[in-house]
């Protein structure tokens, strides 16, 4: 799950103290991102500020909003490539043809179970849980989200009905949705669950189970 590490410990290559080298649109954009990313994660929408971002990036203030004039901008486009980073991952992995799609569906588990239970794991979930209360009171970020959602539902759908060719499209609509709120309810459960213990390869092998008989269930 390398490409879905969310630090920007790699993001200056220069030697410690040297001056950053001028960067253009296409090198300085993603990085300005992934620092963004990594502030939402760590510090919340009230710590999410330009200046701080633009700190951490080691460019000056006005140069990152030549980028993004404004905080709100900014923010939207850190969430934006959050979510499209992790769908077109699991978007990958629903498409793999080298795989039945019975195991493209235990593979979204696993990649599922093993980011959220990762050393920054937390941090994830921070930035999702994060998104979804400001997608409570700003328009756009709803409608983000609903996009976003729509979208995960339409990808499980389609493997369900890869999985279980009888079934009606309504019904493979409705078991994807039910497999998407179960994921959901996957980052509050090990948000919240702490320390609470339990066996994790126990618990991964019951998601699974629960998700193949949802797919594989007469209609």
């Amino acid at each position: 799950m390398k490409d879905l590490t969310i630090s920007s410990a790699d993001l200056d290559k220069t030697a410690e103290g040297a001056p950053r080298r001028r960067g253009n649109r296409t090198t300085r954009v993603p990085a300005i991102i992934e620092v963004a990313i990594e502030v939402f994660a760590s510090e919340g929408n009230a710590g999410f500020t330009q200046r701080r971002i633009a700190s951490d990036a080691g460019i000056r203030l006005r140069t990152l909003q030549h980028y993004f004039g404004t905080r709100e901008e900014l923010l939207r486009a850190t969430i934006e490539a959050f979510v499209n980073r992790y769908f077109e991952h699991y978007q990958t992995i629903a498409q793999d043809k080298l795989r039945p799609p019975e195991a493209r569906l235990e593979v979204i588990v696993d990649e599922a179970f093993s980011v959220l239970t990762a050393a920054d794991g937390k941090r994830v979930s921070a930035f999702v849980l994060e998104t979804w209360s400001l997608a409570e009171h700003e328009p756009a970020l709803h409608a983000l989200m609903a996009k976003s959602t729509a979208d995960f539902q339409d990808l499980l759908a389609e493997l369900i009905a890869q999985i279980n060719p009888t079934l009606a499209r309504e019904e493979c609509t409705l078991r994807g949705a039910l497999l998407l709120s179960h994921l959901q309810g996957l980052v509050v459960f090990l948000r919240r669950s702490d320390t609470n213990t339990f066996d994790p390869n126990s618990f991964r092998h019951g998601m699974k189970v629960v998700w193949r008989a949802l797919s594989k269930a007469s209609p």
